[in-house]
């Protein structure tokens, strides 16, 4: 059956490159399989997913990290009936949701609505409503928000680093956390979003005492209003800079320049998920956020970049599942904190593991604060199970409530190892230590360039 597949879908991408069709998510069908054996995740590591192949007619969304655990795969009127024989041949349950993008909203009428609406806290907001928001925020809220200009995206889009913090001046550890680098993750930006509301307005939050919070809500502002331009666009993944034979776009994630293009990604310009650029960090955008994390590396203590879907809370390594860093039960015990308050507050718990043991993908961000900015805690968060990317809007008032109070963990943990109790009881030990650690990093940086 996996031969036959491949065999059909490399037709069907010859009907894309000549014209047989036109990609319209609103026939597609998402197709959850489900492998409850050990056999069934052999089988789904064979099956031929790659946009280079498929071009457009099977597009993967989430791949399984085990047992019990989906591949979602949105497939084309034409390519439907072969995976739906595939999971029966195998014995796999399917869940199966027709006609997936009639869900999206009509984002022609919708968009030019909200283009005259105020910001939304629990909303999924415009770019420029969200820069329009953080210029009024460094006004109203002076003594807490500054913003760093960073440069301008592909497309010309000023972007800033949000800088959140009580006393600028101190020193303190920073928490570093980025989202929406991939386009079609809306509830990641909200989150984003979400977290610098909270930190501004609580005013008896203690998240801001002796900690810096630095935060770029919005990492591909170019693809995230791409995907806000209309029903057919709502799926697109990666930036809007042009690459090669008339095809746009990097994957941001798979761009960063520590273990760049080793496992994961696709060489193919064309490829419409996993294309990792012609070289490390040939995206304006990949290059805004290296440069926050190398300015800054000696106080980043904590990264997190936010996505979606499926409800992980992994950390390095990404580019690989054969290898584990030395220091990773303490990434996994931190994780697995932030998950048990998430699950406290309400919410669904992570499932925590490193990045690799999900499916190898090199390049990613995560991967880069880790080993080459030598950030100590770097993670991926992906947000949200059960509606793909398209998570309702109504239910946002619910769910980032819940989340943040997994950031109020990680703010408590980072303060208790790096805030100024532990640093001044580690006295002349410690300035020597991060000497040290500074000097290796940098013979790191040198051995791979």
């Amino acid at each position: 059956m996996a031969k036959c597949l491949v065999f059909v879908i490399g037709f069907l991408g010859l009907c894309w490159q000549v014209g047989c069709g036109q990609h319209k998510y609103d026939n597609y069908t998402l197709l959850r399989i489900i492998p409850n054996h050990d056999q069934h995740l052999q089988k789904l590591a064979e099956l031929p997913l790659d946009e280079e192949i498929s071009h457009g007619e099977v597009e993967v969304l989430k791949r399984s990290y085990g047992l019990n655990d989906s591949t979602d795969v949105l497939v084309s009127p034409n390519s439907k009936k072969l995976f739906e024989q595939f999971a029966v041949k195998n014995g796999m349950p399917v869940v199966t949701k027709h006609y997936y993008g009639r869900s999206f909203e009509a984002l022609e009428r919708v968009s030019r609505r909200r283009l005259r609406e105020a910001f939304r806290v629990y909303g999924y907001n415009s770019f420029d409503a969200i820069k329009s928001y953080l210029d009024d925020l460094k006004f109203r809220k002076a003594e807490l928000v500054r913003l760093q200009p960073l440069g301008y995206s592909y497309q010309r889009r000023a972007m800033s680093l949000v800088k959140i913090s009580k006393d600028p001046s101190a020193g303190n550890p920073i928490i570093f956390i980025d989202a929406g680098i991939h386009a079609r993750e809306w509830v990641a930006p909200a989150m984003a979003m979400y977290i610098i509301h909270r930190l501004v307005t609580d005013s008896g939050a203690r998240e801001l005492d002796g900690l810096d919070w630095y935060i770029l809500p919005v990492v591909n502002p170019d693809g995230y209003e791409y995907t806000r331009s209309s029903r057919s666009q709502r799926l697109w993944r990666k930036t809007r800079s042009k690459t090669a034979r008339d095809c746009y776009g990097v994957d941001g994630n798979r761009n960063y320049g520590f273990k760049w293009g080793v496992s994961g990604v696709s060489n193919n310009p064309c490829d419409k998920e996993t294309y990792a650029g012609p070289k490390p960090f040939s995206e304006p955008e990949t290059q805004m956020v290296r440069n926050v994390m190398m300015t800054y590396r000696d106080r980043i203590k904590l990264y997190v970049s936010l996505h979606a879907y499926g409800q992980y809370l992994v950390y390095p390594w990404g580019y690989t599942g054969g290898s584990l860093p030395t220091s990773w039960r303490k990434l996994d015990s931190l994780a697995r904190k932030v998950s048990n308050a998430v699950q406290n507050a309400g919410g669904q718990p992570f499932k925590v593991l490193s990045a690799g043991q999900w499916y190898p993908a090199a390049g990613g961000s995560d991967d880069f604060a880790f080993g080459a900015a030598g950030i100590p805690y770097s993670y991926t968060m992906e947000l949200t199970d059960g509606y793909e990317f398209v998570y309702p809007e109504n239910n946002l008032a619910t769910i980032l409530p819940q989340l943040y109070e997994g950031f109020r963990t990680f703010a408590e943990e980072i303060k208790q190892e790096f805030g100024y109790a532990s640093r001044s009881s580690l006295g002349s030990i410690t300035k020597q230590a991060a000497l040290n650690h500074k000097v290796n990093f940098v013979h790191c940086d040198l051995a791979r360039n």
